[in-house]
């Protein structure tokens, strides 16, 4: 299957989840486990994808959302959720299922401020 079958088939909607997908392309299709962001994004002109507005950012906020891992040297490689995530597409629905269980951050209450008299 070529790269641009496979984004064709997943049907990825956010940055973050074509991110996901040519990770998961690099390292089951080509063997590559550790990529750099140079890597993605010629493998995203392969595919004949949109151009990311700025790679390092779509990459960062993959990493951030747990579907990317830091694997040394400034490589990445893709995590069980990241490959979780392109299974379950095209069907966004099952892409929200993992996202379910994690907790929500707890929100700091803030002091309220009382005016000053005077």
């Amino acid at each position: 299957m070529t790269p641009k079958e496979f984004i064709r088939l997943k049907q990825p909607i956010t940055d973050v989840q074509r991110v996901a997908c040519l990770a998961y392309f690099l390292a089951r299709s080509r063997g590559i486990a550790e990529f750099k962001t140079l890597d993605l994004t010629k493998l995203n002109t392969e595919a004949a994808g949109v151009k990311f507005s700025n790679t390092a950012v779509a990459v960062s906020n993959a990493t951030l959302t747990g579907f990317l891992a830091p694997a040394g040297g400034g490589k990445k490689q893709i995590t069980a959720l990241g490959e979780d995530i392109v299974d379950a597409l095209p069907d966004q629905e099952r892409v929200k299922a993992p996202f379910a269980t994690l907790k929500k951050p707890r929100r700091r209450k803030v002091a309220k401020k009382i005016p000053k008299k005077g």
